[in-house]
């Protein structure tokens, strides 16, 4: 773990992820937990050795399985998402599980059957717009940040001026937009810029300052430009997929070359229909 301000730690996991960990009077306040649960038990015998009690709860940014899955290693521990949250979790099924569990079977096979087995519960607490928790002198504050899914949330420490913003923010890296509305993104990403921070805990990447806020502004922004321009001349989605570029606006990491043009063409494939869709309701 890396101490990032007093009593304030992350960690990175599964995919460069990062999972954070709030020390308050009443017990850890996990941010997310890793994907695999190997890594969550490492990561929980990491706090362990360091004499922190079991946590208090777990604020997970999103419904997605490399935030939400590990949270069977803590359990039982009560767990905070927001209210949409619910059914995205109630269609994870046996496949999706399969999915993950197929990277690691000739590697781990012991590790692909516990995924296997593992199984989503709803959040106990269920956030609409915000909660903040007060927390033995620690103030904790989490609410909506509709964008990178229509259930993402931040943490925020107004004391500390530190943002966890899961995955609405990536640190020059290529956003997943594939279940985004890409409007309410760019309206939470102002909102950000407009806010009392000092230091930003992105999805994805190192911690940053504002300053990785207008190139994934522009991004976004400049994505949904080409897509719009192309559908007005008849592009099909696929034409779209093939013609719009972006991938030269961060860098690829080597050896993820593959994994990158996927989660930009199911960006540029989530934004079309999300264009498409307002402009027929305007008819």
């Amino acid at each position: 773990m890396n101490e990032i301000a007093e009593g304030v730690y992350i960690e990175q996991c599964t995919d460069r992820n990062n999972c954070g960990l709030i020390l308050t009077g009443r017990g850890p306040v996990l941010v997310d937990t890793p994907m695999l649960p190997t890594q969550g038990r490492q990561w929980q015998a990491e706090m362990q050795t360091t004499g922190l009690v079991e946590p208090y709860a777990i604020v997970n940014t999103d419904y997605h399985l490399e935030h939400y899955m590990g949270n069977v290693v803590f359990m039982p521990v009560r767990v905070i998402g927001h209210e949409e949250s619910e059914r995205p979790l109630s269609r994870y099924d046996e496949s999706a599980l399969e999915e993950i569990a197929e990277r690691y079977r000739s590697e781990d096979p012991s590790l692909a059957s516990e995924i296997m087995g593992i199984r989503f519960e709803r959040p106990e607490v269920s956030v609409g717009d915000q909660l903040t928790l007060h927390l033995g002198g620690r103030e904790v504050q989490v609410f909506y940040l509709e964008g990178h899914t229509p259930a993402s949330l931040g943490v925020y420490l107004p004391n500390e001026r530190i943002l966890f913003a899961g995955d609405n923010i990536t640190n020059n890296e290529h956003p997943a937009a594939y279940q985004a509305n890409s409007l309410a993104w760019l309206e939470t990403l102002r909102r950000i810029k407009e806010m009392d921070i000092d230091l930003i805990i992105p999805g994805v990447g190192e911690p940053c300052g504002k300053e990785v806020i207008d190139p994934l502004y522009e991004y976004l922004a400049e994505m949904r430009r080409r897509i719009l321009e192309l559908f007005k001349q008849g592009a099909s989605r696929r034409e779209c997929v093939e013609k719009v570029g972006m991938l030269d606006y961060f860098p690829v990491p080597k050896g993820q070359e593959s994994e990158v043009k996927l989660r930009r063409r199911h960006s540029v494939e989530r934004l079309y229909t999300e264009i498409r869709i307002a402009l027929r309701r305007r008819r």
